[in-house]
Parts: C-alpha cells; sequence; structure tokens
C-alpha cells in the first residue's frame, strides 16, 4: 500500500507542471511525444522500443533491454489564429512543459520483465480569454468558447514474457486520472476532474535485420464531475447569477489506439522504421454535460432541453490514421543522428466544427541527436516542426465559428537514460 502511495505521489507531482495543448501534438487531443529518441524519428518507434519509454511504445520491448530509467520533457510553443472579417485573433500564447518517466526492471535469469510508465498521452489547453473572437462572447445555450482544457496523467504498470529469441509479448493495465478539467466561456465555467481504468497488449518479434512490432490500447472512458459557476456575462445574460454555483459532471473517452510498425537494421549503422497508428476518434462522438436543478438552469437551457439540465455539443469524430517514417544513422563517434516525418489527419467535420479543438491535417518533420556519455548514461535531444494547414470553417452548424484557422507549433524536447 506504500509502494502504492509513492508512485501515486510521484505521478502526480510529474504530471502537475503539464499545461497540454491540443495544437501541439497529434491531430484530436492524443500527444504521440512521449519520448526524445523517438520524437526525432517522428514516434516511428514501436519496432524499435530499446529504452524503458517502451512502456508506451511497444511494451513487449522491454524484453529485449537492460534494466534502466529515462526520464524526458516536452517543451511546446504553439502560434495559433482566427481571422474573420478581415480582423485577426490569436489564442493566448506560451511555453508548455509535457514530462514523462518509464522504468524498466527483470533478472537476468528470468524471461519475464516488468515496466511502469508515467505520461500524459492525452491532453488539451485551448485559450482565446481576451482575444476579442468573436465566439468568445457567445451566451452558453449559444457555444461560447473561451477556455477548454484537460490535463491528465496516464500510470501504466506493465509486464513483457520473452517466449523466445525472437519473440515476445506484454500486457498492461492502463489508469488515467484527469485531474483538471475545464469547458468556459463568458456565462457559465465548467470545471472537474475524474478517472478510469482500461487495459493495453503488445507483441514484438525480432531477426537480426527485421523488428515488428504491433501493440494495442484501449479505450478508456473518464467520468467527470465538478461544478458550474455563473461568470461575468451571467450579469446581462441571467441577471444576478455571477457567482452562483451548481453540480455539473460530463465524461471524456480516450480512444483506443492499433499500432503497426516495422524496423530495418543495417549492418552500417543505419536504422530505418515505418509506422501506422489507427487512433479510433469515433469514441469523441459528443461532449454532453448535466447539470443539477438550480438558478443556473437559466443560463445553460437550450433549444434541446429548455430546462437547462443537459446541454450537449456534438462531435462526430472520425477514426484517423497517421502514417510515421524514421531513421537513426550513428556515427563514427558513437553519437546518433536522426530524422522523421508523419502526415496526421483531422478526425474532425466540417459540420461540427468547434474552436474548441481546431484542428486540421498536419504534416511533421522532426530531427534528433543521441550521445552516449558511458556505457550506462545516454543523452537525447529532439526538434519537431509542425506545419498545420489552414482551416477554413466555411459550414459550421453554428455560423459564428466561420473564418480561418491557422497554426504552427514548435517541439522540443530532452530526456537521459540511466541503465542499472
Amino acid at each position: 500500500m506504500k509502494y502504492t502511495k509513492h508512485i501515486k505521489q510521484a505521478s502526480i507531482l510529474c504530471a502537475a507542471t503539464a499545461l497540454l495543448s491540443s495544437q501541439a501534438f497529434a491531430s484530436g487531443f492524443m500527444i504521440p511525444e512521449q519520448g526524445a529518441r523517438a520524437m526525432g524519428m517522428s514516434n516511428a518507434y514501436a519496432a524499435i522500443a530499446d529504452t524503458p519509454s517502451a512502456n508506451w511504445f511497444n511494451p513487449a520491448g522491454l524484453s529485449n533491454q537492460d534494466n534502466g530509467i529515462s526520464v524526458s520533457g516536452d517543451l511546446v510553443y504553439p502560434l495559433n489564429e482566427y481571422k474573420a472579417g478581415g480582423q485577426t485573433y490569436s489564442a493566448k500564447k506560451g511555453v508548455h512543459v509535457v514530462p514523462q518517466a518509464y522504468i524498466r526492471y527483470g533478472s537476468d535469469d528470468s524471461k519475464i520483465s516488468y515496466g511502469l510508465g508515467i505520461n500524459s498521452p492525452f491532453g488539451l489547453s485551448v485559450d482565446w480569454t481576451g482575444s476579442g473572437a468573436p465566439f468568445t462572447g457567445l451566451a452558453a445555450g449559444g457555444k461560447g468558447v473561451t477556455f477548454s482544457e484537460i490535463q491528465a496523467v496516464h500510470i501504466n504498470p506493465n509486464i513483457a514474457y520473452q517466449i523466445n529469441d525472437e519473440f515476445s509479448v506484454a500486457v498492461g493495465i492502463q489508469y488515467y486520472n484527469a485531474f483538471k478539467v475545464h469547458l468556459n466561456n463568458d456565462v457559465i465555467n465548467i470545471g472537474g476532474s475524474g478517472d478510469g481504468f482500461g487495459g493495453n497488449f503488445a507483441a514484438m518479434y525480432k531477426s537480426d535485420k527485421w523488428t515488428v512490432g504491433a501493440s494495442y490500447r484501449s479505450k478508456v472512458k473518464v467520468d467527470i464531475t465538478g461544478t458550474a459557476v455563473g461568470q461575468v456575462g451571467a450579469a446581462t445574460v441571467g441577471g444576478g447569477l455571477q457567482g452562483i454555483g451548481a453540480n455539473a459532471n460530463t465524461s471524456v473517452t480516450f480512444p483506443d489506439i492499433h499500432t503497426l510498425s516495422i524496423a530495418f537494421h543495417s549492418e552500417s549503422g543505419l536504422l530505418l522504421s515505418m509506422q501506422v497508428d489507427r487512433v479510433n476518434w469515433k469514441t469523441f462522438d459528443k461532449i454532453q454535460v448535466n447539470y443539477d436543478a438550480s438558478a443556473l438552469n437559466a443560463l445553460t437551457a437550450n433549444a434541446d432541453d429548455p430546462t437547462g439540465r443537459t446541454s450537449t455539443i456534438p462531435e462526430n469524430w472520425k477514426a484517423t490514421v497517421a502514417l510515421r517514417v524514421g531513421a537513426e544513422k550513428v556515427l563514427e563517434s558513437g553519437s546518433r543522428v536522426r530524422a522523421g516525418y508523419t502526415y496526421d489527419p483531422t478526425p474532425t467535420n466540417a459540420e461540427d466544427f468547434s474552436p474548441r479543438l481546431p484542428g486540421n491535417d498536419r504534416q511533421i518533420l522532426s530531427v534528433g541527436y543521441g550521445h552516449d556519455f558511458s556505457d550506462d548514461l545516454t543523452m537525447d535531444l529532439a526538434y519537431m516542426y509542425v506545419i498545420l494547414d489552414d482551416r477554413i470553417a466555411v459550414a459550421p452548424t453554428n455560423a459564428n465559428y466561420l473564418g480561418t484557422y491557422t497554426g504552427v507549433v514548435h517541439l522540443f524536447t530532452g530526456g537521459v537514460t540511466y541503465k542499472f
């Protein structure tokens, strides 16, 4: 029990600094950038998985490495703008930090390996507060948008089993703690937290030159409970309701993920990898918020529910398939240089598009560098440039969302791996 308590405390401390930006990572609100070496290869890493970060990318890879611990952190700088009516509005800028920590342990005479990953593979933060964008001043029933946020920590213990020299498998438990969730506008702020459990399975086949890796992560539903509080805009929309609170609840389902990857190891020290990720964003079909009976129902009343006890925002996302390719070259000095490319389509559709998640198709370029300070200590660095296609919203159900959404993102990461 004491061990479990310490693990939970460490995970919350690790995630407490993470302010996750939906514009900064993959389409939707998934964050594939969960390890420094992998990021240099554009995360085409599930068929390599030879550091403790295998806990996320492919836990079966824990069978093919020494005991060790990896820690890393992403620095993310997104630049997002909205253009309409000849005006340009900017979302709040800032550098966001996303940390990760992984450990692998097993005895030399055992075919079983153990691992633990603590990271934040899903999250979002989009802040239009103070931008002056027209959709920020709408009433709650009009789907106004100012600030949207999910901060969640993922704790993932894994067990890997080496069947023979070529083949290994792994299973694990996923625990998500969404400790901070916000859906805000000028009229009402909604905040809460919740958690949920899921599972994962992985396999790896390894020959002299070729490696194939596959993994599956189940969807995880997180029920969110919290409160709704009237804001400044409530003074004009529902007079006297500013500061009035009531219980509210909603839920979010993190999607299931299928990954298939293949890697080629040449005798010249060149490593090539290709990976396909299918993310089942169909699980994100709507945002439904339920409110207790209170005076605030006057603010949350809408055409679908005049009583104001339930408000629903349709999303109707679709499953996506991202393609990743990566390369690593060992230099004569023993250091390694890396590069990668990703094409990642958006799961959103034109009709249900919303500024809460104004994503679009994106292409991603990455470079990386690795250096061994000793046989036991390795440093990895990477940079990633995210190119977002302009999102021209011409047919959303809510006409207040019409306009053009643009953005670019810079990501820097650094990490160390220590073998013991």
